[in-house]
């Protein structure tokens, strides 16, 4: 039988921990919400001294030296938050008290770091502050995908002619993070990449042509009819579909005869592809092909051939209606559904 001495110690002493258990909790909470309360306070005073040093023009050295002595999570804070509302000689100002506050310092040291999330979180800082540190150069072609993506995002907005290059052989990038943002920063450096793009597009097949060719889809115009014309044949399907929407975003008779014959390339993407960019340029020369495409065995080339006939216009529509009365029921169905569509879903669906 067990002693009811030892029975009522052990029930003292995990009473003893239970209450030990809930002061620990209380504390904690109680500290993290003192310690909430301070940062909140520190944050709210170091946004009013950066926004006179950003605002004005000369410089208080009380308000640097406040900045200076905060906490380093409250400093990143705070120039992360003002940075999203600055531009121009307004950014410059930020750099310069980012510098004099050795938070540029700290953001060099830590893109040298062994750790990627300490490099991803220094590179991040010298994005959004614009600043052109060659350290972020080698960044983009870090091991890690997502600091590779970062270094896209900083290089958008350095759009020299060697990051440019840099950046197109990033177009095959194995990770689709950093393939990404590598599309999208060239997208955002605008007109600038057109003449770079063009000539890489013409040497390039694959999925550097594919990402390439997505890019040219959004920047639009004929310096990249050559190179669209030429991938449009390529035996890579994904290729050839990019290149088709690049052939449709150019928009000119010459790009409307080569989509005109991808209506019959083997690819169902590739012949929706083609429709869809007919009925954007409203190409009425197309029509009757666009109706032999309404008997298509793949719904997604019917949908999107009947959709380029109502685009058309007046002859769209007369060859919408011979189809309703042929012979053939999936050509049929699909005029029918399109004709039915009200005038705005059938603008938005095209």
């Amino acid at each position: 039988m067990v002693d009811r001495h030892f029975l009522n110690i052990v029930m003292l002493v995990e009473i003893a921990l239970l209450v030990l258990a809930v002061a620990v909790f209380f504390a904690h909470g109680l500290w993290l919400f003192l310690n909430h309360r301070r940062v909140m306070r520190l944050t709210e005073t170091a946004r009013q001294s950066l926004a006179r040093l950003v605002t004005r023009g000369t410089i208080n050295l009380e308000d640097i030296e406040l900045l200076r002595q905060l906490r380093h999570d409250v400093q990143v804070t705070v120039f992360l938050e003002t940075s999203r509302n600055l531009t121009g000689s307004g950014k410059e100002r930020l750099r310069f008290v980012a510098h004099e506050v050795l938070l540029i310092e700290r953001a060099r040291k830590l893109c040298e770091s062994r750790l990627w999330t300490r490099r991803l979180r220094g590179e991040r800082l010298l994005s959004r502050m614009d600043v052109a540190d060659p350290i972020v150069v080698k960044l983009l072609s870090d091991e890690n995908a997502a600091v590779r993506a970062q270094a896209a995002e900083w290089a958008a907005a350095q759009p020299s002619p060697p990051i440019i290059a840099t950046m197109l052989t990033m177009l095959a990038d194995p990770a689709t993070q950093a393939r990404f943002a590598v599309q999208d920063a060239l997208l955002r450096m605008g007109s600038i990449v057109t003449e770079p793009l063009a000539a890489f597009l013409e040497t390039h097949t694959g999925l550097p042509a594919e990402s390439g060719l997505r890019v040219a889809g959004a920047i639009g115009g004929s310096r990249f009819l050559l190179a669209a014309n030429r991938l449009s044949a390529n035996e890579n399907v994904g290729v050839r579909v990019a290149a088709t929407n690049v052939l449709a975003a150019i928009g000119d008779v010459s790009s409307a005869d080569r989509l005109a014959t991808l209506l019959k390339d083997p690819d169902s993407g590739v012949r929706a592809a083609a429709a869809r960019g007919l009925g954007r340029m409203q190409h009425w020369q197309s029509g009757s092909q666009l109706a032999e495409c309404l008997r298509d065995s793949s719904w997604q080339v019917r949908r999107e051939a009947g959709l380029a006939l109502r685009a058309i216009g007046a002859p769209g529509a007369l060859f919408l209606r011979r189809a309703i009365k042929g012979d053939d029921r999936f050509a049929s169905d699909m005029a029918q559904q399109v004709l039915d569509l009200p005038e705005a879903a059938a603008t938005a669906a095209g």
